[in-house]
């Protein structure tokens, strides 16, 4: 990735994940790697590193991909044989990896096989109530959990009501930042970084929490950039809340049919309305014999 906010933030979770990592026997991760995957071969990486050098650990990784199409194109690449990235082809051959098209909820970290668990959760969307909660699924474990949230939210989307009071008092990233971490101190666990940064034009902000005694003694994982003194411009709240984003999936069996018969790709896009991608999508499909 040439972008170097992006590469720099994944630097900073790499490193994170090597301080989690030492002295565990066990670790489950879980993450949203989109089409990216580069925390993803650098924590398998680690994992073959330690099996060689250094005793080995076990460990489960849950990875989750909500866009259909995305999650078809890396199926497809890595059942045919056709590495459209190597990092998501060489991770979907690594024992014990889920790879799920579906929506990030508590159940996955819930059913994770460990109880040291690190989580990235590169939401890069709103803070939604179903989202920010999920740093309630640390009881009784040992995590570092890092969450990843725009700050160009309006006021009448699905943001957490709480985050919205907060934001119309100083700004939507100390918002974001002081409600995790009211929720995180209940918990015990220690803010270990906090820092506001633009990608592809949009404000962000990072933040990490953890209670494993690695993580929090590593200082070169301190980075606290949040800026308490901007002012958020508010809008009234008009729609009703999204409490929960809900995919729905569309029956595609018409389309399986016309795509057999031969029927030339425009024609089927305008016929049944459908995109590109989910044409190409259903053609791999058909590739691979389902």
């Amino acid at each position: 990735m040439k972008n170097i906010v992006k590469n720099a933030t994944r630097h900073l979770v790499c490193k994170a994940y090597e301080a989690f990592a030492k002295d565990k026997k066990r670790i489950s991760i879980i993450s949203l790697p989109g089409d990216v995957w580069e925390f993803e071969n650098y924590a398998s990486q680690n994992r073959d590193f330690s099996w060689r050098f250094a005793g080995g650990y076990f460990w489960d990784m849950t990875l989750l991909e909500r866009d259909e199409t995305v999650y078809n194109r890396h199926i497809f690449a890595k059942k045919n044989f056709r590495p459209i990235n190597t990092n998501s082809y060489y991770i979907l051959d690594k024992y014990n990896v889920a790879y799920k098209n579906e929506l990030l909820n508590e159940s996955h970290v819930k059913n994770c096989q460990s109880d040291n668990i690190f989580a990235w959760f590169d939401f890069c969307g709103n803070p939604t109530t179903e989202n920010v909660n999920l740093i309630n699924t640390a009881i009784g474990k040992n995590v570092t959990f890092i969450f990843t949230f725009n700050t160009a939210w309006r006021m009448d989307t699905n943001v957490h009501p709480e985050l919205r009071n907060l934001a119309a008092e100083s700004n939507k990233a100390i918002a974001t930042q002081d409600y995790l971490k009211l929720l995180a101190d209940k918990l015990g666990l220690t803010l270990v970084w906090s820092f506001e940064y633009v990608s592809n034009y949009i404000p962000m902000i990072s933040v990490c929490f953890s209670n494993d005694v690695n993580v929090i003694a590593d200082k070169s994982l301190s980075v606290m950039n949040v800026n308490k003194d901007k002012k958020s411009k508010i809008t009234n709240r008009t729609n009703t809340p999204i409490t929960k984003a809900v995919t729905v999936k569309r029956d595609l069996s018409p389309v399986y049919i016309d795509t057999k018969a031969g029927i030339e790709d425009g024609a089927i896009c305008t016929k049944h309305n459908i995109s590109a991608g989910t044409l190409a999508a259903v053609k791999a499909w058909i590739t691979m014999g389902k």
